[in-house]
């Protein structure tokens, strides 16, 4: 069997696979990435494909470039997004939420190869039709097993960093309790009901479609939702996307019936790739980021750490930072020789505490488990409810949500809309008394106390290993009591 020796492993092509290679690299460190998938596959993977401000280097860290990929014409296929939209139209409902920094629809399998190349530029060595099926360790992470272009090799090193999406395979094959940790080992392995399944389709319309400046979302069952994000006025990514903690949904039909309603899709045709319709399926992650991404001679980071929006499943800006701070912290422990959890802590310090992307994303998912409790009727009420302002808060990525100075004002005017929405009729066809609505209603304004608490807690992340468990405890605190405040047995608790 062929061996090779590196610094630093990237198991993953992707943007976080791509952005820890690149920094790992620029940092002065020996790196090969991994990739299953042959290289004119690169980037080829399901998407919404919408993306927030490529065009903003200032947006993304590291070495890469996002300006010059934005410049790219077969990357920013549709820079005139300046909306989001949520619609409901059974109940006629439409939110209209304006971007104030634009968002794009980008063409993901180029943007995907253009970051592949990007990478390379810094020195990667790039191996692709490299399937990994074992981990090497002894104390630690050292390596992996593979099969590259049909033979065996054995990749040896000192760090290995996990970009290998949701439901990292990866993570399967490590013993984690095997490793050399002062304690019980910080890296937390996710249950597959955070978890989601999505399914997308590239559909080419006979007509331009009247929101090509938007792109539009609408409610589904068992907590799931549908998107329309224009590539250009005739082309539309559709797709949709269900959580793993609900009964299981046939992605594939349940999309058909929706085009097959929908007028501006009479005529309509699914575009090709690679000499077949373009299709494609993926599981993302649907829950807060991983409490310690890091592991003796291990690192993981985007969808392997948990870093998409845990309502939106939006993905591509947590997969950036992620990556970026895994290449960063990856490299400065091979050259300071300290390959523990020790060593390798800056991913979850800079993440959680300096940067604050994790945080942000953690405390959103306060929103998604209080959501889970709710009957998805009385959830599509209380969405047609809720103010613009406060949807684009929990759905939003910035940091400045739950400003407690508002939430009087905003109880206000959702109790305001309660009654005169629940008086007109609205919502007598969903089945839903005025009771079940304040409830709920009532259960939002309350959850938002709980973000505040969660972005408390994640704001003292510890800044090195010695005091995790420390933390984890009072994180764990605000757990049980939002838990307790939402009535959840244990038996159905998140985490």
């Amino acid at each position: 069997m062929a061996s090779e020796t590196y610094e630093i492993i990237v198991v993953g092509g992707g943007v976080a696979g791509s952005f820890a290679a690149a920094t790992a690299a620029a940092d002065g460190a020996d790196v090969v990435q991994l990739e299953r998938k042959p290289r004119e596959q690169g980037g080829y993977i399901a998407c919404g494909d919408a993306m927030k401000a490529p065009r903003n280097s200032k947006k993304y860290p590291g070495p890469i470039d996002m300006d010059a990929i934005a410049d790219d014409e077969d990357v920013l296929i549709n820079g005139n997004i300046d909306q989001i939209e949520w619609r409901d139209e059974e109940l006629g409902v439409r939110k209209v939420l304006p971007y104030e920094d634009n968002s794009n629809v980008i063409d993901r399998y180029e943007f995907g190869q253009r970051l592949l190349e990007q990478t390379a530029d810094f020195g990667v060595d790039q191996h692709y039709d490299t399937v990994v099926n074992d981990v090497t360790q002894n104390g630690r992470v050292t390596g992996v097993e593979a099969i590259r272009e049909g033979e065996p090799v054995t990749y040896e090193a000192d760090v290995l960093i996990d970009t290998a999406g949701a439901q990292s395979i990866i993570q399967e094959m490590i013993d984690f309790e095997a490793l050399d940790t002062p304690g019980t080992p910080t890296f937390e392995q996710p249950h597959y009901t955070h978890f989601g399944s999505a399914y997308r389709e590239i559909i080419e319309t006979p007509e331009p479609v009247e929101y090509e400046n938007a792109i539009v979302g609408k409610p589904l069952e068992e907590m799931g939702y549908i998107w329309y994000f224009p590539r250009s006025p005739t082309e539309i990514n559709v797709g949709l996307g269900f959580q793993m903690n609900k009964e299981p949904i046939p992605l594939v039909d349940r999309l058909k019936k929706d085009i097959q309603n929908r007028p501006e899709y009479q005529g309509a045709n699914v575009a090709e790739m690679f000499d077949k319709e373009d299709k494609l399926g993926a599981a993302i992650a649907l829950r807060r980021p991983l409490d310690s991404m890091v592991a003796p001679g291990y690192l993981a980071a985007g969808g392997a750490a948990g870093t998409t929006h845990p309502i939106t499943g939006k993905g591509i800006r947590g997969a950036a930072f992620s990556g970026y701070s895994a290449g960063r912290a990856a490299a400065q422990a091979v050259e300071d020789s300290d390959l523990t959890e020790y060593g390798l802590w800056e991913h979850n310090r800079w993440l959680y505490r300096e940067h604050g992307e994790a945080a942000m994303l953690a405390s959103r998912d306060a929103y998604n488990v209080a959501g889970s409790t709710i009957d998805v009727n009385i959830l599509r009420a209380v969405a047609a409810l809720l103010p613009e302002d406060e949807i684009r808060d929990i759905v939003g990525t910035e940091t400045n949500v739950a400003d407690l100075t508002s939430k009087a004002l905003v109880g206000a005017g959702i109790l305001k809309n309660l009654i005169s929405e629940y008086r007109s009729g609205t919502f007598e066809q969903l089945g839903v008394t005025k009771e079940e609505l304040y409830e709920s209603v009532t259960g939002v304004i309350e959850t938002r106390e709980y973000v505040r608490s969660y972005e408390e807690v994640y704001a003292s992340y510890p800044e090195d290993r010695g005091t995790y468990e420390n933390w984890l405890s009072r994180r764990n605190r605000v757990d049980s009591s939002f838990y307790d405040a939402l009535d959840i047995p244990s038996s159905e608790q998140k985490y």
